[in-house]
């Protein structure tokens, strides 16, 4: 037997041919909107000002030691401590968000997971001034408020991350410096 095929209308194939052109634009349309940041995205940027006061933090530490000589080996601690939280901050930020880590301390740094002394010790933001240990424990103090702020929009590891660090820095200001 020998099968009889029709020729399809030349509407037919028109429509056809419109419903397909027009589903692939509106499927593009869909894939290029943008969807807003992703909740580890969120996450990163609020744990990325936390990064910076530590860096910014270290660096006042390291600049006020050679002034205040009683208290050089207690803001060498402070400077210490304060870049190992920053560290640590930069890994968690790069583990959920590269580009977010990328923007943390020295312009050139690439955003590493191990970032070296020398970008660990630059700041992104002007080093703030202190002249005083009474100005580096103020410092501290509201570094370690930021921190707890940071802790109730937060949930799980970065959560507990930011408050260790709270609690930290709390206790610098009123031991190390206390």
């Amino acid at each position: 037997m020998s099968r009889v095929t029709t020729p399809l209308p030349r509407r037919t194939v028109l429509r056809g041919s419109l419903v397909v052109v027009a589903g692939g634009v509106a499927a593009s349309a869909v894939a290029a909107c943008d969807r807003g940041p992703t909740p580890d995205q969120i996450t990163a940027a609020a744990l990325a000002p936390l990064a910076d006061a530590a860096l910014a933090d270290q660096a006042a530490a390291r600049a006020l030691a050679p002034q205040v000589p009683e208290y050089t080996n207690a803001l060498g601690v402070v400077a210490d401590q304060r870049g190992e939280h920053a560290q640590v901050l930069r890994e968690e930020i790069t583990r959920l968000d590269e580009r977010t880590a990328a923007r943390i301390g020295a312009a050139g740094d690439s955003g590493s997971t191990t970032p070296s002394p020398a970008a660990t010790s630059t700041p992104a933001a002007p080093t703030p001034t202190v002249s005083t240990v009474a100005g580096m424990r103020g410092l501290l103090q509201q570094s370690a408020r930021t921190a707890a702020d940071a802790t109730v929009s937060l949930s799980g590891y970065p959560a507990g991350l930011a408050g260790a660090i709270s609690a930290a820095v709390t206790s610098m200001a009123e031991v190390q410096l206390g």
